[in-house]
């Protein structure tokens, strides 16, 4: 399938405790297929291009080519996240996610370098 165009406004941009993003976008009332062509990529990563100018089919078929590896989150965003709630029920006396992090990610190197063969 190749990508949906359609007019937006930004309505919204929140910055995350996990240091990611979010951003709400708005639409002008949409067709029945263009709607359901959008409720598709519901829960699905998708690659986003946003423009205040309208946007050249040249553009439009160079992001089509694109051909991203979406497979869900890489391992290490998997364990940051897994961190996060970990730290979000006991902080271990951390008061920051960082530090936490980087303690705990400690730990799991020392305990990964302790296994290798002089």
């Amino acid at each position: 399938m190749n990508g949906i165009l359609f007019p937006a406004i930004i309505e919204n941009i929140t910055s995350r405790r996990d240091k990611t993003v979010k951003v709400t976008i708005g639409t002008q009332e949409l067709s029945q297929g263009k709607a359901g062509e959008l409720f598709t990529l519901l829960n699905h990563m998708a690659v986003v291009y946003i423009s205040q100018k309208e946007i050249s089919q040249r553009e439009i078929d160079q992001v089509d080519k694109l051909d991203p590896e979406f497979e869900g989150k890489t391992q290490s965003q998997r364990t940051r996240n897994v961190l996060f709630i970990l730290f979000s029920q006991d902080r271990e006396g951390h008061k920051e996610f960082d530090t936490y992090y980087r303690a705990k990610t400690d730990l799991f190197i020392e305990h990964l370098k302790a296994k290798i063969k002089d």
